[in-house]
């Protein structure tokens, strides 16, 4: 009994892959005109064929040699390649197990591991494929339904003031400034995440606090903190649930240029309408 070698198999394959050129001009020099073109298989079924092919290959030879099982690796091994390229650990992993068993040989419950190995490896991917594993955005967690708004502040007190008076008072909203809260022996970044998880919305009040200068210009921006917990805010809300409030002078990050921003002057209530508006739009008031 032999077991049924699959056509892609049947080709000597290269440890290293051909150009498109090089394929397309192998094909038609050694298709008929009149063949039936046929689908060409995804890297991710070859390399399921291969697998399925070596168990039954071990299933009809016992004790295989060396020099039969190497090639086999190799056919393997170039398929990850062609997946993952070559700094894959799998592929690295391969490559120091081919050099050693040039040397000192290989057995069929090593050869039978490695395709157990890959075997897994390939289901993974199969399922993945199919599932919101393979979704390429990333997801924002679930919105508190709370009427608690976070304000991210640098060093303008004045306006962090301000800002959580107006939404206190006109729009019967309980805002949060780290600067009015506890510490309670809290580390920073522990006390910004257990005041912050509960907040269905953030402003940022990006102020001129730190003065830059590079090669180039000099100018202000935000501190620090603010970057970070407007980014903590987008990824955990959604860009439209932060708004920044942008007092002039102070300059802006590029990575920051597609969150809606309001721009003023000195005082932050004077945006009090735009800042309305923003509210509304995120369905915090009516």
């Amino acid at each position: 009994m032999n077991a049924e070698i699959p056509e892609w198999l049947k080709s000597t394959v290269s440890l290293q892959p051909t150009s498109a050129g090089d394929t397309l001009r192998h094909a038609m020099a050694n298709s008929p005109a009149s063949a039936i073109p046929t689908a060409e298989k995804s890297l991710l079924q070859k390399l399921q064929d291969a697998v399925l092919f070596g168990r039954k290959f071990l299933a009809i030879n016992k004790k295989p040699t060396r020099d039969i099982l190497i090639p086999k690796i190799r056919g393997i091994r170039f398929l990850l390649f062609s997946l993952f390229g070559k700094d894959a650990p799998i592929v690295k992993s391969l490559d120091l197990f081919l050099k050693e068993a040039n040397t000192k040989g290989i057995s069929s419950d090593q050869f039978a591991q490695i395709l157990s190995d890959v075997e897994s490896l390939s289901d993974f991917l199969g399922k993945a494929g199919t599932s919101s594993l393979s979704c390429q955005i990333s997801q924002t967690s679930r919105v508190p339904t709370t009427k608690n708004i976070f304000i991210i502040h640098g060093h303008d007190e004045l306006n962090t003031r301000r800002l959580t008076q107006l939404l206190q008072n006109h729009f019967n909203l309980n805002p949060i400034a780290m600067l009015s809260k506890p510490g309670m022996s809290r580390p920073l970044i522990e006390k910004f995440e257990d005041e912050a998880q509960s907040c269905s919305f953030a402003f940022g009040l990006f102020t001129p606090d730190d003065e830059i200068i590079n090669a180039a210009n000099r100018y202000k921006q935000a501190r620090p903190n603010v970057i970070y917990e407007v980014g903590w805010f987008i990824g955990r809300l959604g860009k439209h649930r932060v708004n920044l409030l942008l007092k002039h002078g102070t300059n802006i990050h590029s990575d920051l240029d597609g969150v809606s921003r309001i721009p003023f002057l000195d005082n932050v209530e004077d945006k009090f309408l735009d800042i309305q508006k923003e509210l509304k739009a995120a369905k915090i008031i009516t």
